[in-house]
């Protein structure tokens, strides 16, 4: 998994940085079947003179073959927004996780084929 961190006007220190990568990797289990898997954190200060307020922006972006998924959130403090943003990410690949899986449980059966083409010709009662 290649995590990638971007920041604009914003600092960040080296204990947060590593706090990211530890939440991002979290990831790992949902993902360790993907071979390319690249994550990117985007950090944005959002305020300026023009602006009312204090805006932090974090946008993650998660992308391999199977999945892409885009995360925005907005808030005033950006470790807050970064751990909204990774919980909706989480809970979204966690979803589709577990949709693959039922898929290759459930299945099409051979069986259900020949059986879905032979129920058109039932008689009714």
């Amino acid at each position: 998994m290649q995590i990638n961190v971007v920041t604009k006007d914003v600092i960040i220190t080296a204990r947060q940085k590593s706090d990211i990568e530890k939440k991002i990797n979290r990831l790992n289990k949902y993902l360790k079947h993907e071979s390319p898997v690249k994550v990117e954190v985007q950090l944005i200060d959002d305020s300026g003179p023009n602006k009312s307020g204090v805006t932090q922006t974090v946008k993650i972006d998660v992308a391999s073959e199977h999945y892409n998924v885009h995360v925005e959130e907005k808030k005033n403090n950006i470790m807050k927004a970064f751990t909204n943003a990774v919980r909706s990410v989480d809970r979204q690949v966690r979803d589709k996780h577990k949709r693959e899986i039922q898929k290759t449980r459930t299945g099409t059966n051979r069986f259900d084929k020949v059986f879905g083409i032979f129920g058109k010709f039932r008689r009714l009662k």
